[in-house]
């Protein structure tokens, strides 16, 4: 799908003046870019196959000391060791004066700005051209929406030889990694994303350039979405907190008075500020002895430490969770971009400068170590209470130069920042007496009522042998649901749809549903397709939830309070696909020369379609309550005793007949 041509910021043709080649270039966002790949000839660059056409098409291929404007030796040896003494200020690269190698926050602001101003399915769709490239069924082909023209230029290998033609974009960073590795960017026929790569030096791959100068962006993208924190009271004192998908943290480092805790240098006034340094058994509460042995015994899993009563220490679990939710919902831009706060981090090549994208507010306030305080505006931690062993512990950290939230582990007294995390809310506070209670694994699920049918208003997630949590990470079926193959679903052999049995497929067929719930038929997702065309806005918009869904695609009413959340879907090759961008729903019907019916949202169409599936592909399971049937009360004769025995099945809703190889319901799932 690409964007209307108006929307790309078109720049005059740039001439290189050392070999009068001429390139198109393209504006994308304050950058403006080269549109085409560098064909500058050097030694150390070739031509695709050694093919001079290719070059003509695809551009020259260079290794990473060539595209640097260096002699071969630093293909092999650090950059560090270059003697820049040498030369009146900073090296210059293979592109021409004026404009550079991008580096890799040259990268990140590109990436930043297709992610947000994007209108395909990913930023790597954004940048592909619409020709060229291999194609692969699951990916869209390219939309170059921003004029970048990215051309699948393929490779050199020291080993392999030339591949890749037709599949793979690299472009080099100056970033390297050591003497033998540097950074670059890449882009695959079979994926949706541009992402940073590592390769040897000598490998020799395609170089875009990036104009010195920043222009007025035209038309900005959307801000991001930064979440105004609230306020809550502890003991008369207002503190500000931020909902990050179903967690509530503290929105500043806590600033709790106890031994072991420390301001930045010695000021109560910093402490107010900043917030206070805590070592790990100050923050868990514990005396110094625990420096040098295991506090397992004394710290449990939601272990309230320093932290204000209804508030605890994040477990690494916790700190999983929050990672978890902002990659899901922001892709374009990392999880440590996102967190750090703006404009007070050191600046670096390698990495974007703090969005705050969820309010979490992260400042660079360092570390304390034996009274010092080192790391003051590049870095920060926060204390966990899980320990490594008995003299270390682990922390999450960010830095001004990497763009993730990484796990690490320091000695317990070291003194880090603490935030506080909000105690889960008990089952009673987010389940009402419509909820429903599945004894087989303790699951609650929210229900919602459409036009007099009950519905599960989330995806389940009973855990039953063949189904699957989206990239085998478990942290996703606890917010999306499990993901199912449909003979699985319905409790079927898995040759059914192929070799059908005769009355397989019941009416109300509980299939992995609890009893007294089935899988939806076709007449049940009809009659909701229905009753929802009556509320505000399309069907898809009002059953569509907010949480989860790429930003940017269409409208979302949440109307109906069916919650559809984009659950994605694992392909019958243990693929995972779309998570963020898609849900499909099996619906009980299947066999006799048909395939599986399911029924299916995407977020960049406003519309609920209903299609077949035959490959055995695993979707989301939402289950529906069978319908209670009438009951007729006769009244007894007077004198006669009034029998109860054979009203009582007819009140209770009938269990769907499960295959033999069925587990029996209230069976605990396997773990």
């Amino acid at each position: 799908m690409a964007m209307d041509l108006f929307a790309i910021d078109q720049m005059p043709d740039f001439k290189d003046p050392r070999d009068k080649r001429v390139y198109k270039t393209v504006q994308i966002g304050a950058q403006r870019w080269f549109a085409e790949n560098l064909r500058f000839e050097i030694k150390g660059s070739y031509c695709y196959d050694n093919r001079d056409y290719n070059c003509s098409r695809y551009g020259r291929l260079y290794d990473w000391a060539t595209a640097m404007m260096m002699v071969d030796y630093y293909n092999s040896n650090s950059i560090k060791k270059y003697d820049f003494s040498k030369v009146k200020g900073k090296y210059h690269d293979i592109c021409p004066r004026g404009w550079h190698v991008p580096s890799n926050k040259d990268w990140f602001k590109l990436k930043y700005y297709v992610g947000r101003a994007g209108r395909s399915d990913g930023v790597g769709v954004s940048l592909k051209s619409s020709e060229l490239w291999e194609q692969e069924l699951r990916v869209p082909a390219g939309s170059d929406e921003f004029g970048f023209n990215a051309i699948p230029a393929g490779e050199k290998n020291v080993y392999s030889g030339f591949i890749d033609l037709g599949r793979t974009a690299q472009f080099w960073s100056t970033m390297e990694i050591d003497a033998g590795g540097a950074y670059y960017w890449s882009l695959m026929y079979d994926t949706r994303t541009l992402e940073k790569e590592f390769a040897a030096k000598d490998e020799a791959v395609s170089v875009r350039c990036v104009e010195d100068k920043l222009y007025e962006i035209k038309e900005p993208p959307p801000p991001p979405p930064v979440v105004v924190p609230e306020v809550v009271k502890i003991k008369d004192k207002e503190v500000l907190t931020v909902h990050i998908g179903d967690q509530v943290w503290m929105a500043k480092n806590l600033d709790v008075d106890v031994p072991g805790s420390f301001c930045y240098e010695r000021k109560d006034e910093n402490c107010s500020k900043f917030g206070r340094y805590y070592t790990w058994p100050a923050a868990m509460k514990l005396s110094d002895g625990y420096a040098a042995k295991l506090g397992q015994d004394s710290v449990k899993r939601v272990h309230r430490g320093v932290c204000p009563v209804g508030w605890h220490i994040p477990s690494i679990y916790d700190f999983d969770r929050l990672k978890a939710y902002i990659k899901d919902i922001d892709d374009a831009v990392s999880v440590g971009t996102n967190l750090k706060a703006r404009d007070v981090w050191l600046e670096s090549e390698n990495s974007m400068a703090g969005e705050n994208g969820f309010g979490f507010n992260a400042f660079p306030y360092g570390m304390m170590l034996s009274d010092t305080v080192s790391g003051k505006d590049s870095l920060t931690g926060f204390w966990s209470t899980a320990e490594k062993d008995s003299a270390t512990a682990f922390f999450w950290s960010l830095r001004y130069d990497n763009d993730d939230f990484i796990r690490d582990s320091l000695g317990k007294m070291t003194a880090f920042p603490v935030r506080c995390l909000m105690d889960p809310p008990g089952v009673d506070e987010i389940y009402d007496s419509t909820a429903l209670y599945d004894s087989r694994d303790e699951n609650r699920y929210k229900t919602v009522e459409i036009g007099g049918v009950r519905w599960m208003a989330e995806n389940l997630r009973f855990a039953v042998p063949g189904s699957f949590c989206y990239e085998n990470k478990d942290i996703r079926c606890r917010s999306y649901g499990r993901l199912y193959p449909w003979h699985v679903a319905m409790r079927l052999p898995e040759d059914f749809l192929v070799n059908p049995v005769e009355g397989g497929i019941t009416v109300e067929h509980q299939g992995v549903c609890p009893a007294g719930w089935h899988m939806p038929s076709q007449k049940d997702w009809d009659k909701l397709v229905e009753d929802v065309s009556k509320m505000k806005g399309s069907v898809a918009s009002a059953l569509k939830m907010r949480e989860g869904w790429v930003r940017g695609g269409a409208p979302i009413s949440e109307a109906s309070g069916f919650n559809a959340i984009p659950a994605g879907a694992r392909y019958s090759d243990g693929e995972f696909v779309e998570l963020g961008t898609s849900v499909y729903f099996w619906e009980a019907s299947g066999g006799n020369d048909a395939g599986a019916g399911y029924w299916n949202l995407i977020n960049s169409r406003d519309e609920l379609t209903r299609a077949e599936e035959f490959e055995g592909a695993a979707f989301s399971v939402r289950c529906v309550k069978n319908a209670m049937p009438d009951v007729k009360m006769v009244k007894p004769a007077r004198g006669a005793t009034q029998d109860t025995s054979a009203a009582a099945p007819a009140a209770t809703a009938p269990a769907a007949t499960a295959p033999a190889n069925a587990a029996p319901a209230g069976t605990a799932p396997a773990k």
